[in-house]
């Protein structure tokens, strides 16, 4: 007669195996506001101080050609969707007329977590219509909770740092003089993985810093200054503050993962929605490096990214390029979400995890008024004009900060074959179909 712990044993090995909480790693994406590669010390920064950003692309994956939009909307819209900005139709800044938002129909990360069993959550900067006229936004969008600077509400632009006003909850909530709202944002960020250590969690955090206006955080002054200069001007010591106390807000995130033991279990995304505000002069070794936001160069849309996940992502410096358009395919490929629709984004999971894949080779990006361009390891094809049509070819080798900034015009005939591969595809992306020409149509504003 078999004993009862052995036929226990049995039946365990006749029992699907339970789902570990490994199988469902925790994901968190962090998206800087106006930050251009050249902004962290592990980029070549001369003048910044970051070491917590440092620290995590030295234990996991630094990537040297990642782009984004060079403006705010197109970019938080790409990287929510997986989908181009002329698909979606969101090219430019959101307006601020009346019923103007972000269409529930277009999906999300957050969707597609949430649908997978996840908590999911967002905190920061919205800025994809207004909560006072949609105020379920954030949730129709996948988000259980949130916790969000208002932008506009009852007419009037509110602060996102010093005296912020920030939703959450469906509640509106006015902070004091005292008050910084990055910390409000980052402290809520902070509790919701206190509460939900136990399950899987997707947090988006789309920071408010380093957006202007320039101001003075209210620590961490005397590091953010150990490496600046003569040559730093007020506007970027302020910034050079900020981007330091940025840097802290993540190392907070990466001490609250080792606190509850959930780091080996979770992926943290480092990025930027665009380029750095063209007030500021930030400094590389050698030269002096304006801000490029707005503008389809290489300092409005070269940002940084980083992948850190200790035991998973190995220590490395990652020279394939990368979209933001690619998160969404590669964070859910990476979850194990099957995704039951298209997406223009590229599922770069194996760039991250070491494995077998196919690794992009070109960049396309399209910004309002008709702009685009097709991005490879030595040129980019730059196309303007609605009307009239005007391309450019730039010579911008990725081999040194030099090269890259320095946009060079090429007339040279040899380098005709490498214009028309890149226009053969910029032909094939600016021909994107018409499933989104719903979403093309709210964009425009029009009813």
């Amino acid at each position: 007669m078999k004993s009862p712990y052995r036929i226990f044993l049995a039946l365990l090995t006749l029992c699907p195996a339970p789902i570990l909480a490994e199988e469902k790693p925790n994901v968190i994406v962090i998206m800087a506001d106006d930050l251009g590669a050249e902004g962290l010390n592990c980029y070549g920064s001369t003048i910044y101080t970051t070491p917590h950003l440092d620290k995590m692309a030295a234990e996991g994956a630094r990537f040297n050609n990642a782009y984004a939009t060079p403006l705010c909307t197109p970019t938080r819209v790409m990287i929510m969707s997986g989908l181009y900005p002329n698909r979606t139709g969101y090219t430019a800044l959101m307006g601020k007329s009346a019923g103007t938002r972000l269409p529930a129909s277009i999906r999300t990360f957050g969707h597609d977590f949430k649908s997978a069993g996840y908590k999911t959550a967002i905190a920061g900067k919205w800025q994809l219509g207004k909560f006072d006229e949609h105020p379920n936004q954030p949730v129709e969008h996948g988000f259980d909770e949130y916790c969000l600077w208002t932008w506009f509400h009852g007419g009037k632009k509110h602060s996102r740092f010093y005296q912020p006003a920030y939703y959450t909850a469906g509640k509106v909530h006015y902070g004091t003089e005292k008050n910084f709202g990055p910390d409000i944002y980052s402290k809520f960020v902070l509790d919701f993985i206190d509460r939900n250590k136990d399950e899987p969690f997707c947090i988006y955090y789309p920071m408010a810093l380093v957006h202007s206006p320039f101001i003075h955080p209210p620590r961490l002054e005397e590091l953010a200054r150990t490496k600046f200069n003569d040559d730093v001007d007020k506007q970027t010591a302020a910034f050079g503050h900020m981007i330091t106390y940025m840097d802290d807000i993540v190392g907070q995130i990466r001490a609250k993962l080792e606190e509850h033991d959930l780091a080996k279990n979770t992926l943290i995304l480092f990025t930027a929605d665009n380029g750095t505000h063209k007030a500021i002069t930030s400094q590389l070794p050698g030269m002096k490096l304006k801000g490029g936001k707005g503008s389809m160069i290489e300092t409005g849309t070269r940002v940084p990214f980083i992948a850190w996940w200790p035991g998973k992502i190995k220590p490395t410096v990652k020279e394939e390029f990368l979209c933001l358009v690619d998160v969404l395919p590669t964070i859910c490929s990476i979850a194990n979400i099957d995704l039951q629709r298209k997406v223009d984004g590229m599922d770069l999971s194996h760039s991250f995890l070491g494995t077998e894949g196919t690794d992009r080779d070109h960049v396309f990006m399209a910004y309002k008024g008709g702009q685009f361009f097709a991005r490879n390891r030595q040129f980019r094809l730059s196309l303007r004009g609605k009307k009239e049509t005007e391309e450019t070819l730039f010579h911008i080798p990725v081999s040194s900060n030099k090269e890259r900034y320095r946009e060079s015009v090429s007339t040279n005939p040899k380098h005709q074959a490498d214009h028309q591969r890149l226009k053969k595809l910029l032909d094939q992306y600016t021909a994107l179909p018409d499933e989104y020409a719903e979403a093309r149509k709210a964009a425009s504003g029009k009813k």
